[in-house]
């Protein structure tokens, strides 16, 4: 299995112009977040304000938090750069016929659908703390306030649910390109579940059950609850920075909502953890019954 993992980080890595996807997806976030902090910086110019025809007004600080800052420019990029970096080099291998050369054996087959689940954990991790050094590093050039600090717990909480949720999304992915292994249909599938089409329509159901779809009424619970337990809503919680870590149920989802919920916190690790080993179930469920 680590053999396989080598050989995958050596296809994406290599060096020699820069061939390694890695490096295509990495430069493109780079790009991105360049843009964005520049614009940033812009915004804060008197140029900006004399362009924009406004006063120039001073602001005690430009984020709620460090980790807020994070969320703010990670949560979106960094899971769509691995879901599309992780199919694309699972489809790769089909087209190029490097899985024919697995071993036949179920051992061998395990082995290798296993390490694509590692693969997918461990290139999240390299592209969520990468992304977090520049990021860092651009708001430290921009000379970036905060109002308040996280302390190295919550930091590292949030660190460790947002890596979590990110590779919970690359593994779900993986379950569409093993599932249909037809491109178009699992860059679509891939993208699908980064937009958070599915909490969205089950938040829809609900809102449609006290009114035009009264009859699914007993539904609501289910529905808001699966939306809530969801990998992207996860993600769209930590955005807004470790102070959901402080916060109660009822301040996150609202006192009318009818999803079974836990401290917000507990819950955006623990939603990382349920839909990683859900997807892993699934992957090695279809490596026994599906021909490589």
């Amino acid at each position: 299995m680590l053999n396989l993992l080598r050989a995958d980080w050596y296809r994406i890595t290599r060096p020699r112009g820069l061939r390694g996807s890695l490096w295509q997806y990495g430069i493109a976030l780079i790009a991105v977040y360049a843009l964005i902090i520049g614009v940033m910086m812009f915004a804060k110019t008197q140029a900006y304000a004399t362009l924009s025809g406004t006063d120039a007004v001073e602001i005690p600080s430009d984020f709620g938090s460090y980790t807020a800052y994070l969320g703010s420019m990670q949560v979106g990029f960094v899971q769509l750069c691995v879901s599309f970096l992780v199919v694309e080099h699972a489809l790769q291998e089909f087209k190029n016929g490097f899985v024919k050369s697995v071993l036949s054996a179920r051992r061998g087959r395990l082995s290798y659908f296993l390490e694509k689940l590692l693969f997918a954990g461990v290139t999240s991790a390299v592209v969520t703390l990468g992304s977090v050094a520049f990021i860092t590093l651009g708001g430290m050039i921009a000379g970036f306030s905060y109002a308040q600090a996280d302390s190295p717990l919550v930091v590292a909480g949030w660190l460790a649910a947002f890596w979590f949720n990110t590779w919970a999304m690359a593994a779900i992915s993986l379950v569409i390109v093993y599932a249909t292994r037809v491109s178009p249909l699992s860059y679509f599938g891939a993208f699908v579940i980064y937009a958070g089409v599915v909490p969205a329509g089950l938040k829809a159901m609900a809102q449609l059950s006290g009114g035009m779809l009264s009859v699914l009424q007993p539904l609501r619970p289910l529905f808001e609850t699966l939306a809530a337990w969801m990998p992207s809503s996860a993600l769209s919680l930590l955005g807004r920075g470790g102070a959901l870590f402080s916060q109660s149920a009822a301040e996150v989802w609202g006192s009318s909502s009818q999803a079974l919920v836990i401290a917000p916190g507990a819950q955006v690790l623990l939603t990382g953890i349920i839909w990683m080993a859900a997807a892993a179930v699934v992957v090695l469920a279809i490596a026994r019954r599906r021909d490589i």
